[in-house]
């Protein structure tokens, strides 16, 4: 992971985002090989890779982030906890992508955060936001924040669901152990820009965790 971080770190000085991406996502693809992690794709079909979504899905594990750069088929950003931003070298990775931080501890704070990230949706880049906040600590969803879901709407573009199955026993949040094993991400459609706009927060977040909820082959 050090030496994936440098080497990100270094793209970003070296070329632009369209170039080095595809980099990004072969190093992380090896990087899961060498750890015997079998990543495994479903649902691409809904995947439109020149559309612009508010990609949402379960929050598991430390790896959520790496699997989503190297195997979601959009280019996009993320919107992190800022405690991720003070790590000296992920935390400077992070700011190089353009990974947007935000203060869950401070609603003002991250009500900022969500604007940006609704205003990079609307000039054509997709946001990748985990609804949870924070890795379960039980292998199933957690309690959704409505931050995201205010971001979907003021975005007003269409939500892309997908749900990690088998990583749960790769590994959590209540082990720093890693186990080979099959992880798979499975996509499902988009909930459509016009039903973002017309349903409220709360039915927003209900339909969008039983889409999420679907795609989920284990408890």
């Amino acid at each position: 992971m050090v030496f994936f971080l440098h080497v990100l770190i270094l793209l970003t000085y070296l070329f632009k985002r369209d170039k080095y991406d595809p980099v990004l996502q072969w190093l992380i693809k090896g990087l899961f090989k060498i750890m015997f992690i079998r990543v495994k794709r479903e649902g691409l079909e809904n995947v439109d890779k020149n559309a612009v979504y508010v990609v949402m899905g379960n929050h598991v594990s430390m790896f959520d982030i790496p699997l989503l750069f190297g195997y979601i088929p959009v280019r996009f950003n993320g919107i992190e906890a800022s405690e991720h931003f003070k790590s000296p070298l992920y935390g400077f990775a992070l700011k190089r992508y353009g990974n947007i931080p935000i203060n869950r501890k401070n609603a003002r704070e991250s009500f900022k955060a969500i604007l940006q990230g609704a205003e990079m949706v609307k000039k054509g880049r997709s946001i990748v936001i985990l609804p949870e906040g924070t890795r379960t600590l039980k292998p199933r969803m957690g309690e959704f924040k409505k931050f995201p879901f205010i971001l979907a709407k003021k975005a007003g573009a269409p939500i892309l669901p997908f749900g990690f199955s088998g990583l749960w026993k790769i590994n959590n949040k209540t082990s720093w152990h890693i186990n080979p094993g099959k992880v798979i991400m499975k996509f499902g459609e988009p909930i459509p820009a016009e039903v973002v706009r017309e349903k409220s927060v709360e039915e927003l977040m209900e339909l969008t965790r039983e889409k999420i909820s679907a795609l989920i082959s284990e408890p």
